[in-house]
């Protein structure tokens, strides 16, 4: 039996206790630093995701400014026990310092409005945490919207002339003279420490009518009582009820239109019916088209459809404001009665009284007209059949920018661009 036992010398046994404390040790290295790498990566996955919610806060804000700004004004809603209009926008003349500011509370007990500044709550319910993109009280951190403004004369003073404005129909379309103010919306946007600050530029957007004549008709018309149909294009802050000759004043240097045009058919004026236009008071030419309101307001069909799809009113109402869309015969029997946008009628209409409208009325039916309605705008009658329009003693006066300001007024805000500053 042998019982030889390997012997190491000592030298070699404290050497193999070295490589096994180096070994250890080198363990425990790579241990740590996978640990303290898997940290940081918890860390970073953290902050990408309080980052992104933060972002996704922010544009929520940036939602809520742009629905309001798109909303008819005036829009009653309820919020927290509270009534009252949230639309929010300036109307002409604007003015060059003016500034909404959304507070992150309800609009019941929100900071009250001041001078330029416009103030209001939340449209978010208390029910639910808000979403911080606003702070309830203070000037840090809220979610204002003001006109985009540029110092043109190296004042520092905003002048109405220095609001920029957006014009689709001009090169450039950002201009100072024609459209509507460019919005900037400032909002910040707060989620478990996690801070993103976004700025966005929008507008309202801007529909321009092909009509062809402040009265424009598809069948043959007669045209009586003291009704005037005046096609000089008209300044939209002509005092309601004007009629010619008293309008003249308000005439713009271009941008006329006959009174009257018809596409071919007989247009017969009697009694002391007054036509005023340029080139022509009628025109009744065989090769004048006639537009459908999807041709007519320069949209394809399925734009209109869901347009009308969500009308502001789909019965006549005391105001008629906004897109109006009755489908069937209408009847305006009240002479107090006013509004702006678009009426479109499928059927007949009948109104009497003094009943008042500026923008685009569109009736695929006939009209009758007793009283004294009174249109600034344009009025497009498709018809049934000849000499179905009666006039009664109406008054319709052409007016390009009222019908842009009617109709644009209740469309929806677009986004022209948007930054992270």
């Amino acid at each position: 039996m042998n019982n030889n036992k390997t012997v190491l010398p000592l030298g070699e046994k404290g050497n193999i206790l070295v490589i096994t404390l180096i070994i250890l040790f080198a363990v425990s290295v790579i241990g740590g630093t996978l640990a303290m790498v898997s940290s940081m990566n918890l860390k970073i996955a953290g902050n990408e995701r309080t980052t992104a919610q933060s972002l996704f806060v922010a544009e929520a804000g940036i939602n809520e400014a742009i629905h309001r700004l798109s909303i008819s004004d005036p829009t009653i809603v309820t919020v927290d026990g509270w009534t009252g209009n949230a639309a929010i926008g300036d109307s002409k003349p604007y003015d060059p310092n003016w500034q909404a500011r959304i507070y992150l509370t309800s609009p019941g007990t929100a900071p009250a409005s001041a001078g330029s500044v416009y103030s209001t709550g939340t449209l978010q319910s208390s029910s639910s945490p808000y979403l911080r993109y606003s702070n309830p009280s203070g000037t840090d951190d809220l979610l204002t919207i003001e006109h985009k403004w540029i110092d043109r004369n190296g004042d520092s003073v905003r002048d109405a002339n220095e609001i920029v404005l957006y014009d689709p129909m001009m090169i450039p379309p950002e201009n100072f003279t024609s459209g509507f103010p460019i919005e900037i919306i400032s909002v910040t946007g707060s989620s478990a420490g996690g801070r993103r600050v976004l700025e966005a530029e929008v507008v309202k957007r801007m529909l321009i009518c092909r009509t062809l004549g402040a009265l424009y008709v598809d069948k043959a018309v007669k045209l009586t009582g003291q009704s005037h149909f005046c096609g000089f294009n008209h300044d939209i802050n002509i005092p309601p009820g004007t009629v010619p000759n008293a309008c003249f004043a308000h005439h713009l240097p271009t941008g006329n239109l006959p009174g009257v045009t018809a596409t071919g058919d007989v247009v017969n004026a009697m009694g002391s019916v007054n036509i005023e236009g340029d080139p022509v008071p009628i025109d009744n030419s065989a090769t004048n088209p006639f537009y459908t309101l999807a041709e007519a307001l320069g949209i394809s069909d399925l734009e209109l459809n869901g347009i009308l799809a969500n009308a502001d009113n789909t019965s006549i109402v005391d105001p008629l404001d906004g897109i109006t869309y009755i489908d069937g015969d209408a009847n305006i029997a009240s002479s107090a009665l006013t509004g702006t946008g678009l009426l479109y009628i499928t059927g007949d209409l009948k109104a009497a009284g003094s009943f008042q409208f500026k923008g685009l009325v569109y009736v695929e039916g006939d009209v009758m007209f007793t009283g004294m309605p009174w249109i600034l705008g344009s009025m497009i009658v498709r018809g049934t059949s000849d000499f179905n329009f009666s006039s009664g003693n109406a008054a319709i006066l052409y007016s390009q920018e009222a019908i842009s300001q009617a109709l644009s007024s209740a469309m929806p805000v677009m986004m022209l661009s948007w930054k992270e500053r």
